[in-house]
Formats: structure tokens, C-alpha cells, sequence
């Protein structure tokens, strides 16, 4: 059963790392769409919302990686 709680877990980091990824892509869209309308405090502010949300994607996934190189390491000692 650790095992299945392990692959549990890894899916749901993935899956809160793509959560991450739409929410950066969205707000990158939203930055360019207020750039072209000359608003530039809010195209600054959704790019840095959007970078904000691609490191918490990328941590996410990373700490994924980690969980899976353990539950790897896991089943090769049974």
C-alpha cells in the first residue's frame, strides 16, 4: 500500500504542476493582451504572476521526480 500512496502522490504533483503551467500560460496572455492596449502595470504585473506560477510548476515537478526516483528505489529493494 506505501507504494500506491507514493504513485498517489507523484500524479498529484504532476498534476498541480500543469495546473501551474495553464495558470503561467494564462497569465502571460493576459500580459501581452494589456501590453497591447498600452496598460503596463498590468501587462507587468500578470508576466510576474506568470513567472511566479512557472517556478511553483517547475518546483512541483521537480519534487514529483524526487517521489518517483523514491518509489523506484522502493520497489527495487522488494
Amino acid at each position: 500500500m506505501p507504494n500506491q500512496n507514493l504513485s498517489d502522490k507523484v500524479i498529484d504533483l504532476r498534476r498541480k504542476s500543469a495546473e501551474y503551467y495553464q495558470k503561467a500560460a494564462w497569465n502571460q496572455l493576459l500580459a501581452l493582451d494589456n501590453y497591447r492596449e498600452n496598460n503596463f502595470v498590468a501587462a507587468e504585473r500578470f508576466a510576474q504572476l506568470s513567472f511566479e506560477d512557472q517556478m511553483s510548476a517547475m518546483e512541483c515537478a521537480e519534487l514529483a521526480d524526487a517521489e518517483f526516483s523514491l518509489h523506484l528505489d522502493l520497489e527495487l529493494e522488494e
